[in-house]
């Protein structure tokens, strides 16, 4: 028993002198404001929740499901259950493990077998251990570390899935309201060309147009109808990208608001502090999380070249029955055979293993190890670093695309006003024998490439603002968590009485 106080006393006054490598991300000298914004405020476009952003009911359905059915974020959920377990699993090393042992061999003798050899032994065993390391130095603590950094770290990446995919869907679905919008401009254009056919087709019978007006009468209305397939066919392919995305078969998506009334655009969305941006952005999260697990792990890998102390107990309780030990012996000494059948026992039987083992030689693979888990953590910060770069610029980039795509949609409206003036007036001159039909045609072209660049224009304004709120680490934030696919499970809580740490951010520690 003394010895057993020595012993760790001893190594608990080692394992003061050892203490863990504390983690802080690079400084990546952020700057005071974004790009393209005039100074630093503290509302920002992410605040605004993704349902009040895109008021649209049915878009507000499609990211709903998506969020919870899309099988990538069903996969990402399911590395975080994983990830959950780990940890657990980790954290068990630090604790006593004990086990029971019943063994009942028996052992028959046939044939001719030596004298005061038994024919029969029965010797039964029940025992309980009971093992503990001792973690002097801190190792298995580092480990479970790493462990609860990397389950933070798959947190984030999950979060990342449902960040990426409100931006995924709302774009997808603008885009099929701009191919809608577009299609039923195409279908209205051809309607009127066909008119036009139609009169020049008479002013052609009455002598007072020619066949060449005729003809390209025609090729003005082809021009417009042989379009038609290809925008359904992007209709259609857009429906089913939405459909994958909300982890259905393909099939025809509902329609909302037409693309004008989509999104309530402000003049400059506000970006909010760059210093927010490294809390906001899920990405940044999980490579700051990543991070910290390089850290611990160059603990556990400096720390495997310390000894290590393992404490054992084990008692057991076992009896013995030996039967035929001496048959034929003759009468003068037929005593001995007065111990068959009988059973000896039960007694016990206890011990102490306390141990230390220190590696001697492997050659050189522990100093490799710290070495490689070193690389590792420098790769992680660098990795943390170029995440932080490339996402302030997409904010700039967002800024930047949202601002002038608004300049860029205000002057298409402006050459769609004009153009559709233009082809009003075309029409008069032409039916007032001013112009040939040549100028009509080219007028009613140049109009319907207006009506249909307003389109992209409004489509690209609304897009920008989408990669604007994703750039800025809108659109994650209280989601629910993914309904497991068909003929699968997720246990979401970990065992009973088991502690598994809840993923939260490494802000808000």
């Amino acid at each position: 028993m003394k010895l057993g106080l020595i012993t760790f006393g001893i190594t608990y006054l080692l394992g003061s002198c050892v203490t863990n490598t504390p983690t802080q991300p690079p400084d990546t000298h952020l700057p005071p404001a974004y790009r393209g914004t005039t100074a630093a405020t503290s509302a920002s476009l992410a605040d605004v929740p993704w349902k009040e952003l895109y008021p649209d009911p049915i878009l507000e359905d499609l990211v709903a499901k998506a969020l919870t059915r899309n099988l990538t974020a069903q996969a990402a959920y399911a590395t975080v259950l994983a990830a959950q377990q780990n940890v657990i699993i980790t954290h068990a090393n630090e604790l006593p493990a004990v086990q029971a042992t019943l063994q009942t061999p028996y052992q028959a003798v046939v044939g001719g077998k030596p004298a005061l050899t038994p024919g029969g032994a029965f010797a039964p065993e029940l025992a309980l251990a009971a093992s503990y390391q001792i973690d002097v130095f801190g190792r298995l603590r580092s480990s479970t570390d790493a462990s609860r950094a990397q389950l933070l770290a798959t947190q984030a990446g999950y979060e990342t899935v449902l960040w990426t995919l409100v931006s995924q869907v709302a774009s997808a679905y603008f885009q099929l309201r701009e191919l809608d919008a577009v299609e039923d401009l195409t279908h209205k254009t051809a309607a009127l060309r066909a008119e036009n056919l139609r009169l020049v087709k008479l002013r052609v019978q009455f002598g007072e147009a020619s066949l060449q007006d005729q003809r390209q009468a025609e090729q003005s209305l082809l021009s417009v109808t042989k379009s038609l397939p290809l925008i359904r066919q992007s209709i259609e392919q857009t429906e089913n990208t939405l459909s994958i995305l909300d982890g259905e078969y393909p099939h025809d998506i509902s329609r909302g608001l037409p693309l004008k009334d989509q999104v309530a655009l402000p003049l400059l969305p506000p970006a909010g502090i760059p210093s927010q941006l490294l809390v906001r952005r899920p990405d940044i999260i999980q490579a700051e999380e990543t991070l910290v697990a390089a850290d611990a792990q160059i603990d556990v890998a400096r720390k495997l070249l310390y000894p290590s102390f393992n404490f054992g107990v084990s008692a057991a309780a076992q009896g013995t029955l030996t039967t035929g030990v001496a048959p034929g012996l003759p009468k003068i000494l037929s005593g001995i055979n007065g111990v068959s059948g009988v059973f000896y026992g039960p007694y016990g039987v206890f011990a102490i293993l306390p141990q230390v083992t220190q590696l001697i030689f492997n050659g050189g693979a522990p100093q490799a190890r710290v070495r490689a888990a070193q690389a590792q953590q420098q790769q992680a910060a660098l990795s943390y670093a170029q995440t932080v770069l490339q996402a302030f610029e997409e904010v700039a980039n967002g800024v930047v695309a949202y601002n002038q795509q608004r300049l860029t949609r205000a002057q298409d409206q402006l050459y769609e006003a004009a153009s559709l003036d233009s082809t009003r007036l075309a029409h008069l001159r032409y039916e007032e024998g001013q112009t040939s039909f040549l100028e009509v045609l080219d007028a009613e072209s140049r109009s319907y490439q207006a009506q249909v660049d307003t389109e992209q224009a409004l489509l690209n304004e609304r897009l920008a603002l989408v990669q604007l709120y994703l750039a800025l680490g809108g659109g994650w934030q209280t989601q629910a968590r993914p309904t497991p696919a068909p003929g699968t499970t997720a246990g979401s809580q970990p065992p009973s009485g088991a502690s598994a740490p809840q993923p939260t951010s490494s802000a808000s520690r």
